[in-house]
Formats: structure tokens, C-alpha cells, sequence
């Protein structure tokens, strides 16, 4: 009996798709480097309930049904390049390799070029969720033909998770590195929005003087109006987590973030695409300051702070956060839209913010208004612009400048609510001091200047 596809690389993301693919009752091929990681997931999983391992990569490639489906959960970069070199070797015309791993999204465009010039489909698919989300239901972006997708989409639609509506959080993102480009771009925004609840929690505790359960007890309030969301949700958890011996789990973590790159490649896209996606690279500095606790440790000695008791409300708080958590968006929403045109992908932004309803880590009730925003006015280039957020907005921006001015004032580090309020102003500025600035290029290197929009460029004498 053939089997319906196979899954190299059993880490633990590549483990949890195949056991969710084998609970669906699809017979799936495993396949890892090292066997004994193999034998382990046979050992977790049970015998002859729908994995079927192999130690011979060509064998492997043979027990799979025609045209051949291989998922790839490897790890990115090199690693990816030389396992497909291996696997692709061994496939033939009409076959679909599927790479699900965190790939940059050039990589992919790359990769997939290369695939179709030997008659092979190549799937770049962006995979949310985390270890439960790959087990249980995950959100999933792949890009690539629509002959591919067609193949595997039956497959993959019956793993996904549900959104609002109960369908599949999958479809279709794009030609080529379209959904390892979202999946990327969800990760930055993750990333602005964790840290925006981090400095929400810091003025809790610094500013408010607030206990860990009263935290909780507050973030457990917000979850159930305009701020509900999966990362809202499992914050209240954390606060009230205590250990064996009654300690809170939280409050000994040491205060030191890691990353692992999604988040300055975003950073880096923005930079390329020329898209002021302020709030993104602001998360990925906090992380990588957060890092530098020895250096930390050193500096504050010498700089005392007087934290002060704020008159900051909850309510001001949560709207506070609300308001930043649209701008958040905005930008990495911008983002998407201005490289979909770039790279002719023609991404569906309402789709988008319908399969991130369910399995990936940003999944949040904000999500529908995004989704019914786009399916009135699906070209629309920046969300502030629409009526709802436009309303809004003006409803909690006040409410996000004092909560911002609290922090400078208190020496309360905030680079995320600062950076997003830093855009907002940008954005809704007709006009900006950038005239100075290019009068001082004009000035030092008769790099020119226009006068009105669209128009001609002019030099002037200065001296």
C-alpha cells in the first residue's frame, strides 16, 4: 500500500504535523537524518496507527503515491538546500515538495524557480502555531502554483484550524515565496504585540503598583471584549502560574528575550521595500536590548530610577493597548500589501485575516473586523484609512498618549507604544520637516528636490 505522503525532519514541528496528518488517516512516510528520532515518534505515537517509518531516503521516496507529496521540516537555510538537493534528485515531473519550515521567503522564490525548471512543484508554506498548533490545528499560508495547490490541498485542509465561521484556516497565499512572506510578516506583528503587552504589564507593576493576581484578574477582563486573543489569554495564565512552592513562575524569569530572525528579517523587508514599519523594528531592539543584561546590570547602577505611582486607570490602559494594537497592524498590513504588489502576488488581505482567525499564535476577535474591512474595500492600501478604525482611533489615541507620556515620565522603557504612536503621527501628518531634510541634501550633494507631488526635480545654487 503507497502512502499518501511523506514528512522529513521529525523535530518537533515536523513530529506534531505528521501525528495530526496520521490522526486524519492519512498514511504518512517519516523520514529523519538521525533514526533514532524516527523510532522515538513510532515509540509516542503507536505502531500501525497510519506512520510508517523509513532509514533509506530512497525508499522512502518510493513508498509514496503518485505525483509524490514531501513535506519538508527541516531547518532553514543551508540545511533546507542540501536536503532538497537529496530529495529532489529522487523525484520526478509532477511531483511536490512542500518546504514548512521558517524559510526567508527569498530563499523560497528562489528554491521554487529552480524546482520548476526540473518539472517539479515547490511549495513554500508558512506554518503557525506553534508545537500545539502543528498537533491539534495550525494556520497555514502556502504559496505556490495552483496546480500544487490543488494536490495538496485536501490534505492539508483537513489539519488546518477553524476560524469564526468554522472553515479551514488555509488557502492558497500566493505564487512562489507569497506564504513564507505572510507567514514572516505574522511573526514580526507577533512581535510588536507581545511587546506591546509587555509594556502594558511593566506600568501595571511599576506604575500602578498592581500584584500578580490582580494583573491576571485584569487581563482576564480584557479577553473578553475588543482585546481577546490567544496571547491576551495565556498573559492572565502566566501571572497567576505559581510553582510547586508558591512562587510565581514569572517572577523569576530572568528578563532576557530570544528571537529566532523572523523578526529582523521583516525589519530588514521594510528597510528594502522602503515601508515605514516603525513598531516592528522597535520589537526586534527590545528584544535584542533585553539581551544585554550584563551591560544592563552595569549602566543602571550609575543612573537611578525613582519609579513613581501613576494615576493611569486599567480602562486606560486596555485602551491604550487597543489603540496600538491597530497601529501594530497597520503597519505590518502596509507591509504586506506593498510587497504583494512588488512581487505580483496578489494576496488576498481578507483571506489573510480570516485563516489567522484560528491556530496561529496572533489569532484574536480583532482579526473579524479586519476580515469584514477588507471584504468591503479589498484594495484598501492602510487600514487607518477605513471608517471603523478611522472611528476607533479617535475613541483610544488620547487615552495612548498618556499612557505613553506616563512612561517617559516615570523612566518607563515603552518602544513599542512610543514607536507606535511615532507612526501614527507620521502617517496622519500632511505635512513633515522632511522638506529640511532634503534641502540639506540638496545643499551638501545637489541631490534635488520637487516642489509638488509627482513632479519635476530642481536643483538650487545655496552658495
Amino acid at each position: 500500500m503507497k502512502n499518501n505522503l511523506g514528512v522529513i525532519g521529525l523535530a518537533t514541528m515536523g513530529a506534531n504535523l505528521a501525528q495530526n496528518l496520521a490522526d486524519h488517516n492519512f498514511r504518512v512516510a517519516i523520514y529523519n537524518r538521525t533514526g533514532a528520532r524516527t523510532e522515538e515518534l513510532i515509540k509516542t505515537y503507536g505502531k500501525d496507527r497510519g506512520l510508517v517509518p523509513f532509514y533509506n531516503l530512497k525508499d522512502f521516496i518510493a513508498s509514496l503515491e503518485k505525483p509524490r507529496v514531501v513535506l519538508l521540516m527541516v531547518q532553514a537555510g543551508a540545511g533546507t538546500d542540501a536536503v532538497l538537493e537529496e530529495v529532489c534528485g529522487l523525484l520526478q515531473k509532477g511531483d511536490i515538495v512542500i518546504d514548512g519550515g521558517n524559510s526567508f521567503f527569498k530563499d523560497t522564490i528562489r528554491r521554487e524557480a529552480a524546482a520548476r525548471e526540473k518539472g517539479l512543484n515547490f511549495v513554500g508554506m508558512g506554518v503557525s502555531g506553534g508545537e500545539e498548533g502543528a498537533r491539534r490545528g495550525p494556520a497555514i499560508m502556502p504559496g505556490g502554483s495552483l496546480a500544487a495547490w490543488e494536490k495538496i490541498k485536501p490534505i492539508f485542509s483537513q489539519i488546518a484550524a477553524k476560524d469564526f465561521k468554522n472553515d479551514c484556516c488555509i488557502n492558497l497565499i500566493g505564487a512562489n515565496g507569497a506564504g513564507h512572506f505572510v507567514k514572516m510578516v505574522h511573526n514580526a506583528i507577533e512581535y510588536v504585540d507581545m511587546q506591546l503587552i509587555a509594556e502594558i504589564y511593566w506600568m501595571m507593576k511599576l506604575g500602578l503598583r498592581l500584584k500578580n493576581e490582580q494583573m491576571a484578574e485584569i487581563f482576564a477582563k480584557w479577553n473578553k471584549d475588543k482585546l481577546n486573543s490567544y496571547l491576551i489569554e495565556i498573559t492572565g495564565k502566566i501571572l497567576k502560574t505559581k510553582d510547586k512552592k508558591g512562587k510565581y513562575v514569572l517572577d523569576y524569569i530572568l528578563d532576557s528575550a530570544g528571537n529566532k530572525g523572523t523578526g529582523k528579517w521583516t525589519s530588514l523587508e521594510s528597510l528594502d521595500l522602503g515601508v515605514p514599519s516603525f513598531s516592528i523594528s522597535a520589537a526586534v531592539f527590545a528584544r535584542y536590548i533585553s539581551a544585554f543584561k550584563k551591560e544592563r546590570i552595569k549602566i543602571s547602577g550609575y543612573y537611578k530610577k525613582n519609579w513613581i505611582k501613576t494615576r493611569l486607570s486599567a480602562k486606560q490602559l486596555e485602551k491604550a493597548l487597543y489603540a496600538a494594537k491597530i497601529l501594530a497592524y497597520a503597519q505590518g498590513y502596509e507591509l504586506i500589501y506593498l510587497a504583494s504588489k512588488k512581487y505580483n502576488w496578489n494576496i488576498n488581505l481578507k483571506e489573510l485575516s480570516r485563516i489567522w482567525q484560528g491556530g496561529c499564535i496572533i489569532r484574536a476577535k480583532f482579526l473579524d473586523n479586519l476580515y469584514r474591512i477588507f471584504k468591503e474595500t479589498p484594495n484598501l492600501e492602510n487600514i487607518l484609512l477605513s471608517k471603523y478604525f478611522r472611528a476607533e482611533i479617535s475613541k483610544n489615541i488620547k487615552d495612548l498618549r498618556e499612557v505613553a507620556a506616563q512612561a517617559i515620565k516615570n523612566s518607563l522603557p515603552a518602544p513599542a507604544i512610543l514607536s507606535c504612536l511615532t507612526y501614527f503621527d507620521s502617517i496622519a501628518s500632511k505635512n513633515l520637516p522632511a522638506n529640511l531634510l532634503q534641502a540639506q541634501r540638496d545643499f551638501f550633494g545637489a541631490h534635488t528636490f520637487q516642489k509638488k507631488v509627482d513632479g519635476e526635480f530642481f536643483h538650487y545654487q545655496w552658495e
